[in-house]
């Protein structure tokens, strides 16, 4: 197939470069010539936006506005991607070797796709027979003990491999799991780390470490504009009203950034509380403390 091609009789004129550049299609008329844009339309389509000054405002850094709240940070933000994992038939000396080697606390116990199967923590290894501090209980104790406890203190004091040391009831975390929410399952269950599942596949794990060295990381976030003496004032009596309920004592002005607070409280951690209140609100440079602690009556 031929393809065919058009030649245009029209000389190529500073007007016929610009119809071209601007992606206007000249179509002839009867008599065969091409009809040009007026100049007034032309200056009005130079002003407009062209896809190259859209990309540019897109390169252009943007600036979260003051005041805005960043998204909460998650698990995949911080978590450790590169797990060392052992399997269920790996001997308990080595399983010891890798807690040791790598200085960690627990190890996962991962099947062979990759699934979760448990845990091995340092608290399941002091209880052995080869360092002799596995359980022992006198007569009249093991006559009130379950028979199966009896035998699964056995099991992980004499067992040669994982399985025999590991916890299979794990609790687990996903990625998009707020840090927040993670902390307090921490914090309840009294557990230094937690293993990150997609399904039943471990992906990670994250631990008490993997939080403080968020925290280390973590900067103020930095505002386009600095917000008003009115935005500070709204903010921070905000977080007055949330630390204290003697908010209503208060008093708190803002000039320029510099925050005066005045006003009775009952505690010196109510006072601290409503100073680092201040000093997290954005925008304040510096605070003049006229805090006051209510004298207590004496019976």
């Amino acid at each position: 197939m031929t393809a065919r091609h058009h030649r245009l009789t029209e000389p190529l004129t500073p007007h016929r470069l610009l119809s071209l550049a601007l992606g206007q299609s000249p179509v002839p008329d009867d008599g065969g010539r091409i009809a040009l844009m007026p100049w007034r339309l032309r200056r009005e389509a130079l002003g407009r936006s062209t896809p190259n000054r859209l990309q540019d405002q897109d390169r252009r850094p943007q600036h979260p506005p003051a005041g805005a709240v960043p998204s909460p940070l998650t698990v995949a933000d911080v978590m450790t991607r590169d797990v060392v994992s052992v399997s269920t038939a790996t001997p308990v000396s080595e399983v010891a070797n890798v807690l040791a080697g790598k200085r960690i606390s627990a190890v996962p116990v991962v099947g062979a796709d990759g699934s979760l199967l448990g845990i091995v923590s340092e608290s399941g290894l002091i209880r052995r027979a080869e360092i002799g501090t596995e359980r022992r209980r006198s007569w009249w104790r093991k006559v009130f003990v379950d028979i199966s406890a009896e035998a699964s203190d056995y099991v992980r004091a004499h067992g040669r491999k994982a399985h025999h040391v590991m916890t299979p009831q794990v609790v687990t975390t996903t990625e998009d799991m707020t840090l927040a929410d993670v902390a307090a399952v921490m914090e309840k269950r009294r557990l230094k780390r937690l293993p990150v599942v997609r399904g039943k596949r471990l992906v990670g794990i994250v631990s008490r470490s993997d939080l403080v060295r968020a925290v280390a990381r973590h900067r103020a976030p930095m505002f386009a504009d600095p917000p008003t003496d009115d935005a500070i004032l709204r903010d921070l009596m905000a977080q007055v009203a949330v630390v204290t309920p003697s908010y209503r004592l208060i008093n708190v002005s803002v000039h320029r950034g510099n925050v005066d607070i005045a006003g009775l409280v009952d505690s010196a951690s109510e006072r601290a509380a409503i100073l680092v209140a201040a000093e997290n609100t954005p925008g304040v440079r510096s605070i003049q403390d006229r805090l006051i602690l209510r004298p207590r009556s004496v019976s």
